[in-house]
Formats: C-alpha cells, structure tokens, sequence
C-alpha cells in the first residue's frame, strides 16, 4: 500500500489517475468476487435510509433526482480531500478524498456480488455480475464511479488540514492551488456522473 500512496499523491494527475484506477478495478472485481461466495444474497438491500425516496415516472426529474442524490458523494469525497496525512517518512500527503471514494466503491462492490439492488430483478450468476457493470448503455455504475474517480484524483492536492505523525499544520482555504488540468478532470467527473444519473432514469423507468 506505501506504493499506492506515492503513486495516489503524485504530483502528476495522469500518474494519479492510472494507478487509482488500477486499485479501483482490483478492489471493486476482487470484493465483488468475494462477497458473492461468502456473503449472503441480498445483504445490503434497503439498508441506505437515504434511499427511501419516491422516485418520479418523469425520465427528467428523476435524472435529477439521481443525479443530485449522487453528488451528495462529490461533497464527501471533496470535503474527504481536504484532509491529508502521511507518515513522517512519506514524501507526500495522501488525500482523504481517496478514502471516502474507495470506501464507496466497497459498498458498490458488495451491492453487486450479494444483489442487494433496491429495484426487484432476477439474480444474475457472477459472471452476468461482472459483464453487467459493462452495459454502459443501461447502467449507470461505471459512469458513476468513474466520475467519482476522477473527482477524487483531481481533488488530491486540496488538503488544508496536513496530518504528519503528531504534527498538524493548517493552510487557508484560499491556499488552494488548482491546475487547469484538474479543473478539466474534475468538471469532466461530474459530466460522467450526469450521464450514469441519465443512463440509470432512463433504465429504471423501462423497467
């Protein structure tokens, strides 16, 4: 995981944006996998309070809905970011923000391997598990993630609170520096997460 810190703090945001996706892909397959074989079906399902909303049959209003219910995880992992830490021996601080979109993504990998969906379907075997986050043209999971992804590599460097072993130093908000780059990465994060709330209206409303 030291190696996952260096490459997640990076100051390039390609470098960033690489190695967390490649941990993104490892966790979400490999617990998914997992929970499958060793937890029960439908663990998860209506577990989230904040899911119990009446969803609208207008394909319009409920893209909004799903869309601003969805970036309710943006402030998290925005607010996550600005938080850093590292040991005294790290070169750089490892944003928070991480945390808060891979614990995001533990809860989606064990949503999918127990099909705890909230919406009523037939259980699929694990391998229409998998293939299934790929239908980008029905689902909106992976546009999602990838928009959260993206949020959270862009916001890495955002960290106004900086944790190192007992020390803490605090910056000013208006400290923040933010590349042109990852102003890019970020809007185009919350345009992907635009397009899975879309993506699912549409695919809960054929349903």
């Amino acid at each position: 995981m030291a190696y996952f810190h260096e490459k997640l703090s990076s100051s390039s945001l390609k470098e960033r944006i690489c190695w967390g996706s490649l941990l993104f892909l490892l966790l979400f397959f490999g617990l998914t996998i997992i929970s499958y074989f060793f937890l029960p079906e439908g663990l998860l399902k209506n577990k989230n309070p904040l899911q119990n909303w009446e969803t609208s049959n207008n394909t319009i209003v409920l893209t909004l809905q799903i869309f601003f219910y969805n970036l309710l995880s943006v402030l998290v992992i925005v607010l996550g970011s600005l938080l850093g830490t590292k040991k005294e021996k790290d070169a750089d601080y490892l944003s928070l923000g991480y945390l808060a979109f891979y614990t995001l993504i533990c809860v989606n990998a064990v949503v999918l391997g127990t099909w705890s969906f909230s919406v009523e379907d037939e259980p699929l075997s694990l391998p229409g598990r998998l293939l299934r986050i790929f239908d980008l043209a029905h689902r909106g999971g992976l546009w999602e993630m990838t928009g959260q992804l993206l949020i959270a590599c862009s916001a890495a460097h955002i960290a106004t609170v900086l944790t190192s072993g007992k020390n803490t130093v605090t910056k000013k908000i208006r400290d923040i520096r933010i590349s042109r780059s990852e102003r890019i990465a970020f809007v185009i994060g919350i345009s992907l997460m635009l397009i899975g709330a879309i993506v699912e209206s549409i695919a809960i409303n054929m349903h």
